[in-house]
């Protein structure tokens, strides 16, 4: 089961931002175009969308109420951000990068945005808060000319392209027809999956114990843009800067 939540109350605390569009009122019109994709796909959705509250605090005490009374596979809420900034972002947990959620990003940036990637959101309350993985996607911002942008392409672009990225992963089985079409994407992008249960990622390209700049985990993935070598073993730069060991022992490579 999926949990989705149209970010922000219609009115009042807990509303969103306000620049060319008004943020309440177009997370509910793209959670609505995700719930109909991903129900045709074969997914159960629960809402987990609050319409009104006393407070911001009541606010997102009740969607986390909401949330953490089913069990869910992913907890997915709708923003819009605002700021005068551009392009599309996914918060998650410790910036944990999730197949599925870079997925989105990249379905989104293909419509026409720039891709902000995926990001750490451990401060945020609904990421936090909620048992399920979960994912707080900002489409773009309200202030800029990103607005008028996702005016052009529509609400029901912006569901599909999300439920293009999920439904691989959250679907119990495979449609005999696709109910849902992935954006095209410009080019195909290399990435590695840490396939053990912990893995160190690296400042610099080094195997010396100085270089350590943390560790990641299990399943998650990062965007290869360079491979080299250091030795005799493959060593991938990441998006982020950070490098990490390209030997087939504790990762997979793969383009898509």
């Amino acid at each position: 089961m999926i949990g989705i939540n149209a970010g922000h109350t219609k009115s009042g605390a807990g509303y969103g931002a306000v620049g060319i569009i008004k943020e309440s009122e177009h997370t509910r019109k793209v959670a609505e175009a995700l719930k109909k994709y991903l129900e045709a796909a074969g997914a159960k959705i629960k809402d987990c969308t609050i319409d009104s509250a006393k407070s911001q605090n009541e606010y997102l005490a009740k969607v986390v109420e909401l949330a953490n009374g089913q069990e869910l596979e992913w907890f997915i809420s709708i923003h819009f951000n605002a700021g005068g900034g551009r392009g599309v972002e996914i918060y998650t947990y410790e910036g944990r990068q999730y197949q599925d959620a870079i997925e989105v990003c990249e379905n989104i940036a293909a419509l026409g945005f720039k891709n902000r990637g995926v990001k750490k959101g451990s401060g945020l309350y609904v990421i936090r808060k909620t048992k399920a993985k979960s994912m707080l996607i900002e489409v773009c911002f309200v202030d800029t000319d990103d607005a008028n942008k996702y005016l052009a392409i529509g609400a029901d672009k912006i569901g599909q392209a999300i439920a293009a990225a999920l439904v691989p992963y959250v679907a119990p089985a495979s449609p005999s027809e696709p109910v849902v079409t992935a954006p095209v994407q410009p080019q195909k992008q290399k990435y590695v999956k840490v396939i053990v249960p912990k893995l160190n990622v690296r400042k610099a390209p080094s195997w010396d114990d100085s270089a350590v700049a943390g560790t990641v985990k299990n399943r998650e993935v990062f965007t290869v843009v360079d491979t080299i070598k250091v030795g005799n073993t493959p060593m991938h730069k990441l998006k982020s800067g950070l490098y990490i060991t390209g030997s087939s022992k504790y990762v997979e490579t793969y383009e898509k």
